[in-house]
């Protein structure tokens, strides 16, 4: 028996190669395989199954009632066959739209496609806003990125279940590396230190705690140099990644999570967010700290929360903010809240929060507002009389396929405290290019919101009208 066990340990710690360039990673004995779906990647005349997740909605707003998912490494184009174990295939469609993936429906149980490459996708079987049994596949790049065998002060979680607790506290020089294959149950925490990384191929699980009662599911306090790269992020009760200190990285995280208050990213100075999916019921990233660039993310926003959150009441002088070539394939909000729309801020302090770029952004899907920029006074902040604003931002080449249907909302509190300086540069709604702020369909205040310019192209810049809040 210790013999067969020995075998089966040594198996889960390989991913299994289906080609020269194609790796399935292995999913831990003990956790259930998905009775949603089945996925079989077909490469080089040969058909192996990719292990399937399926999570269930842990809140009663949620949308979404499971996510499934299966994560995978290749370093080209891949053919996958998904067959539906539950509900009858009858439409088919891959996001993000802009790969114009051709779904193939073979019967009423199977669909086959072709993936162009690595990247994050959905798979959906269903239409309209709420989609409520996605199938999500994370194809990561080969050859896998993993730490060499020299690495200092390295900590190595094998393929399977792992309890860490929820304070395991990384120190200085140290290295995490989650195997193919590995499912840790807890978070990771670390304070004043620097030179961390977080990497592999594995799982991080937070389903153990309840919403809001404890850690992020990664949290460090001034740390300095961190790198968090390639593992998959669940059921987070709070922040999927929370960072303060400065010259941090976050690559090809996949983040899900179901409880209000379960943010994606929050980053420090100088921090970098690239290739990462977000489904979260909260501000995806956090954009709030200077310095800061994201870029080649995929973003499915669930009820609460925003996509790109621009401030809740940061302190300072926060400059030099860059968003771009970013995906939004779902905005799944639902009711008229001030923190709910793709571009959002509601900034209720002191700080100033300038010099923003937002361009190449594409929205698959969102039927409720694009902007809600505000300067306003709230509970969670400290509201400064004197002093307070949000300013110079720029939206370039933009692209939502669908029509809204709330207005749009930029807008100073009063002149202490304004809106300022905003570029509106080739926004391109339900097939329509604004063209002039009577496009834009927009609430506004020319008194404490000077300067937004709307234009395309093929057009003149033309600043905004006069007070329209009651139209």
């Amino acid at each position: 028996m210790k013999r067969i066990k020995l075998i089966l340990c040594l198996l889960l710690s390989l991913s299994l190669h289906i080609s020269a360039q194609t790796v399935i990673y292995p999913m831990a004995p003990g956790l259930r395989a998905s009775p949603l779906y089945k996925v079989t990647l077909i490469d080089s005349g040969q058909a192996w199954n990719s292990p399937v997740y399926t999570d269930e909605a842990r809140w009663k707003t949620n949308r979404c009632q499971t996510t499934s998912w299966s994560n995978f490494a290749t370093s080209h184009s891949l053919k996958v066959r998904v067959t539906s174990l539950i509900q009858k295939i009858d439409t088919c469609h891959i996001l993000p739209r802009r790969h114009q993936i051709k779904c193939r429906i073979v019967n009423d149980s199977v669909a086959e496609f072709t993936l162009p490459g690595p990247g994050h996708y959905s798979v959906e079987f269903e239409q309209g806003v709420a989609i409520t049994h996605p199938l999500l596949l994370f194809a990561d790049s080969y050859p896998l990125r993993q730490p060499s065998r020299e690495t200092p002060e390295l900590i190595t979680f094998e393929a399977g279940i792992h309890h860490i607790g929820d304070n395991f506290r990384l120190k200085s020089n140290q290295t995490v590396f989650l195997k193919p294959g590995a499912y840790l149950k807890g978070q990771f925490t670390a304070e004043n230190a620097e030179n961390i990384t977080i990497m592999g191929q594995g799982i991080l699980s937070g389903e153990e705690y309840p919403a809001r009662s404890h850690n992020h599911m990664i949290s460090m306090k001034d740390c300095n140099n961190i790198l968090i790269e390639g593992i998959t992020i669940i059921n987070a009760p709070r922040y999927c990644v929370s960072l303060n200190g400065t010259n941090q990285i976050c690559r090809n995280l996949k983040m899900m999570g179901w409880w209000f208050s379960t943010d994606g990213i929050g980053i420090g100075s100088n921090g970098l967010i690239e290739d990462c999916f977000f489904k979260v019921n909260d501000d995806a990233i956090k954009l709030y700290r200077s310095n800061t660039i994201a870029r080649r993310c995929v973003i499915w926003q669930m009820e609460n929360g925003a996509p790109l959150q621009i401030g809740w009441n940061m302190p300072g002088y926060n400059s030099n903010f860059h968003v771009y070539d970013i995906d939004i394939i779902r905005v799944e909000h639902p009711w008229d809240n001030p923190n709910e729309a793709v571009f959002d801020a509601i900034h209720g302090s002191e700080g100033t929060m300038t010099q923003y770029v937002y361009e190449n952004i594409r929205i698959d899907n969102c039927e409720h507002r694009l902007f809600h920029l505000m300067t306003r006074p709230n509970r969670f902040g400290k509201w400064n009389p004197q002093k307070g604003e949000v300013s110079n931002l720029i939206f370039r080449d933009i692209e939502c396929y669908t029509q809204p249907r709330l207005k749009n909302i930029i807008m100073g509190h009063d002149t202490l405290h304004p809106v300022k300086n905003i570029l509106l540069e080739n926004i391109k709604v339900n097939g329509k290019v604004w063209a002039s702020p009577a496009d834009a369909n927009l609430i506004t205040n020319p008194k404490t919101t000077p300067g937004i310019t709307v234009k395309s192209s093929l057009t003149k810049g033309k600043t905004a009208p006069t007070d329209n809040r009651n139209k």
